[in-house]
């Protein structure tokens, strides 16, 4: 694939990654008819585990950060944790305890409390809010003669509404056709192509798919008539023009020695973006990997309400990544290698091949549109296994979040570095 100039570090709206363990939610309908928000409540616990998840959200983009030449990053934890979250009902021993320590499961969490976790994060996010669209959704591919366990599939159609394929091959054209068919469906054509016949072969047996779409109008928006180009110099240092957004009004924002922060709520109050900026001669990469969900609330508790001049770089960026390295040296290298354990998934003997995940993001005058899909194909350990893993004046390199509001989900984070639009 060609090296791209943006990244997109979209996960998680994972964003990525998320909240609940158990969410209390009710439905209720107005006396004419019209469905009302759900609504979340958690525990103490429950809150506590948002926050283990908001470490994965930080540790993931510093990860990514730290190895990755281009200069904007966009990811979706939300989306990472969720394909992760399927695999964990294949994985056993040392392989399962290292995927839930990396996505911020405690030790002694059962698959059951898992599966409800992700459960509640399917059903309930999407209906948060009436006025912002999130959509999630996961597939499974597998090849026909590989014998699968049926637990394994029973778990991911019941708590991750997954879609369960058998294929031929995975060397066939029309599967890979409906796979990439799968991630345009789910992501309003933002995320076409996902997979390509370079990634599998014969002996590829299982692709697993989260796809996940987020949209949403800005509370008050951006005047069109006052976006005009300004000056932006870029994570490289080059000065460059990008159209910029501006407004002049009382925000919720927060200061500290090092960085400006400053929430955009969208229109019906459940979900925001936040923008972080360093203070000028930081490196942002630096200053992202000291970044942990602590301090994040830290920040969040210390915002208040001034009247602020914000101006804001328009952008539509693609991107993709394969995250096998980072997940890696987050704390979970078994899964990729000989060491595998996915013994609930199959009495046959697999590994996870690749995690690769793409994404995009559009922010201008009227909110922002997002998608994301995380893609993982399984192997066999019959074959050969790579044993190598190493593959508000905004005017200046920023980090963007999207976060539902009650509880801190984040699901998507991002480093602008070169704002461009390439819009679909």
């Amino acid at each position: 694939m060609d090296t791209m100039r943006n990244i997109l570090f979209s996960g998680e709206v994972i964003g990525l990654c998320v909240i609940l363990f158990c969410l209390i939610m009710f439905v209720s309908c107005s006396g004419n008819g019209v469905t009302q928000p759900k609504q979340l409540k958690m525990s103490v616990a429950e809150q506590q585990l948002v926050q283990n998840c908001n470490d994965f959200s930080f540790d993931l983009l510093a990860q990514a950060a730290s190895s990755e030449t281009q200069e904007n990053i966009i990811l979706s934890p939300l989306s990472a944790s969720m394909l992760l979250g399927m695999l964990m009902n294949g994985a056993d021993g040392e392989t399962l305890a290292q995927m839930q320590e990396v996505v911020g499961f405690d030790d002694d969490a059962t698959i059951e409390e898992i599966n409800a976790y992700y459960k509640q994060l399917i059903e309930v996010l999407p209906a948060l809010d009436t006025e912002t669209t999130v959509r999630l959704a996961n597939g499974i591919w597998v090849r026909e003669d590989f014998p699968v366990m049926a637990a394994f599939i029973q778990a991911c159609k019941q708590h991750f509404d997954a879609e369960a394929k058998n294929v031929p091959t995975f060397t066939d054209s029309k599967v890979l056709n409906d796979i990439n068919r799968f991630a345009a469906n789910h992501t309003n054509n933002l995320i076409k192509q996902v997979i390509d016949p370079s990634m599998v072969d014969e002996n590829t047996v299982m692709a697993l798919v989260n796809a996940l779409y987020f949209k949403a109008k800005w509370q008050d928006k951006f005047k069109k008539e006052f976006t005009k180009p300004q000056t932006f110099t870029t994570l490289s240092g080059e000065q460059i023009q990008a159209d910029m957004l501006h407004r002049t009004a009382e925000m919720r924002y927060g200061e500290d020695d090092d960085c400006q922060l400053l929430e955009l709520p969208y229109k019906g109050g459940k979900y925001c973006a936040d923008i972080i900026l360093p203070a000028q001669g930081i490196d942002i990469r630096r200053w992202i990997a000291d970044l942990d969900a602590e301090r994040w609330q830290q920040m969040l508790g210390n915002m208040f309400y001034p009247q602020v001049e914000l101006a804001l770089p328009k952008f539509a960026l693609k991107y993709s990544r394969r995250l096998n390295d980072d997940l890696s040296a987050l704390g979970m290298p078994d899964a990729f290698g000989a060491k595998a354990d996915f013994s609930r998934l199959s009495d046959e003997e697999t590994y996870v091949d690749l995690i690769h995940q793409y994404t995009f993001m559009q922010v201008d005058e009227e909110g922002t549109e997002a998608a994301a899909v995380t893609i993982g194909i399984m192997e066999p350990k019959d074959v050969d296994i790579p044993m190598d893993f190493r593959r508000f004046i905004a005017d200046r390199p920023f980090v963007l979040l999207v976060r539902e509001k009650d509880y801190g989900t984040i699901l998507f984070t991002t480093i602008i570095g070169h704002p461009k639009w390439q819009k679909q």
